[in-house]
């Protein structure tokens, strides 16, 4: 006899059918909203090319994958919500564990990039908890064009990487947030979020109880759905009993991009012992380096690398 819930896992699974070989247009992509009888406002965002950009040509193991297409998906979030322009930087380093860290950068133009590191013996089905110990750590460094720099400590006692940013935004930030990540990195390339926050209000009594409304109401969100459907049709499955505006025109692009560059990677080189340079001229009789966020490689010929010796002995004194 089917019961309701193989109907649930067969819809379920039918979705996430659909979603591995289909990419509506809201994906990579932020949408903001805002409920009009409650002061809480809150963005969707879904990624596949830049979560595609972010592992390319990397062997990530699946823990590794989901964490940064998690991390990504904060990212952006967070920076919707800072609103600052400039760098930011969440990071997370493993401890005793064989996993060693994961790093993600972008900016006010959610443009995107990272990395991690891990050793062999890691379990490609580690759960988030499983790649932590008690001497791991994560950290947010916002960089802004004008201002100050910012570094903070997020606390990692959540069970996953959305109670871990939940905490900081309540507890650092002062602002009550809820934030759902989903992530099907390994299989679909694809990654999701919502976050809904608090606004300011004159009435903190009934915000708390919007609040844990809204946020009974967003529980219902599967990944299958937030995976394959449009932004704007998640919203509507959850909210239509609210009245919820959407920033259609603030609807801002996400994007994996590298900033590495040729001119980059030859400064670097100056800097470092002319000997030792000399050295893998005379052997390789040319110096290549490699961006470890996209793994694009820049070839220095013989002359060229005379030129970078030149200038690193100059650096030298």
């Amino acid at each position: 006899m089917t019961t309701s819930q193989d109907k649930i896992d067969e819809y379920s699974r039918s979705i996430m059918e659909v979603s591995q070989n289909n990419k509506p247009e809201s994906f990579d992509k932020i949408l903001s909203f805002e409920f009009n009888d409650y002061d809480l406002h809150g963005d969707i965002v879904q990624t596949h090319e830049s979560v595609k950009g972010l592992l390319e040509g990397h062997s990530y193991p699946k823990c590794i994958q989901n964490l940064l297409a998690e991390m990504q998906i904060a990212v952006c979030l967070m920076t919707s919500k800072l609103k600052f322009e400039g760098e930011i930087m969440l990071q997370v380093r493993g401890g005793s564990t064989h996993f060693k860290y994961a790093v993600l950068n972008s900016n006010e133009k959610n443009e995107t990039r990272g990395l991690a590191a891990y050793d062999s013996k890691i379990d490609p089905n580690s759960s988030f908890n499983e790649l932590l110990t008690k001497d791991s750590i994560m950290t947010i460094d916002i960089m802004p064009k004008e201002g100050n720099p910012y570094k903070g400590i997020i606390d990692l006692s959540g069970s996953s990487l959305s109670e871990c940013l939940e905490t900081y935004f309540t507890q650092s930030v002062q602002v009550p947030t809820k934030i759902w990540i989903y992530s099907d990195a390994p299989n679909s390339q694809k990654a999701a979020g919502i976050l809904i926050q608090a606004l300011p209000t004159k009435n903190p009594e009934k915000q708390s109880e919007d609040f844990e409304h809204v946020s009974v109401l967003t529980d219902t969100t599967t990944m299958a759905e937030i995976l394959s459907l449009p932004n704007k049709d998640i919203l509507y499955r959850l909210y239509n009993q609210e009245s919820v505006t959407l920033y259609p025109e603030k609807e801002a692009d996400v994007k994996f991009k590298c900033n590495c560059s040729r001119e980059h990677y030859r400064e670097m080189l100056t800097h470092l012992n002319p000997d030792e340079l000399a050295s893998i001229l005379q052997q390789d009789g040319h110096i290549t380096t490699e961006c470890h966020y996209c793994l694009k490689k820049y070839r220095f010929e013989h002359d060229d690398v005379i030129e970078i010796i030149k200038d690193a002995k100059k650096h030298q004194g």
